[in-house]
């Protein structure tokens, strides 16, 4: 039921999407290790996430790598414009846009990236993507209002650049 969005989480993390799919089954492999921490108060999908997200940040630690420049498309949900799926020119700028994004995206630090991908991309609530990250809910609100005025203000400069290289 899971997979996919694991899958995805990691591959926002990960620059091999093969690393990606290893990810995901060490994360479903920990999840069962962890199965006896597991209290039915909280979601089982914030549990999985902070198994996920812990996991992912140590291979980033490990191989001191940052967020990917993902290499496959996204599904449709994340798809920046899903109605112009038919149209090639259309697919081709939001393959553009999403590496964009995604390069402006790396820049942010860990702990900023991890909550705007949970909030952003997995739809978790603030509640609970504090307690994926074993943060407060105010430390995930602050850290997703800096990473978006982070964000702004690269796609500001990466958008400044294309415009300088398109004029040489």
């Amino acid at each position: 039921k899971y997979r996919d969005r694991i899958v995805h989480f990691a591959q926002r993390f990960l620059k091999d999407p093969a690393q990606s799919e290893e990810a995901a089954q060490d994360v479903f492999l920990k999840l069962y290790r962890a199965r006896s921490r597991y209290t039915p108060s909280a979601r089982f999908s914030t549990f999985l996430f902070r198994i996920a997200t812990n996991h992912c940040l140590n291979i980033q630690a490990r191989h001191d790598t940052k967020l990917v420049d993902r290499k496959q498309e996204l599904d449709e949900r994340h798809d920046v414009n899903p109605t112009a799926s038919s149209n090639p020119e259309a697919k081709a700028q939001n393959a553009e846009l999403r590496a964009t994004l995604n390069k402006a995206l790396q820049t942010l630090p860990e702990n900023q990236r991890a909550a705007l991908v949970l909030c952003h991309y997995e739809g978790m609530s603030y509640k609970e993507a504090s307690l994926a990250l074993e943060l407060s809910e105010s430390a995930v609100k602050s850290l997703i209002h800096r990473a978006r005025e982070k964000l702004s203000h690269q796609l500001r400069l990466l958008k400044q650049g294309e415009v300088l290289s398109h004029a040489m």
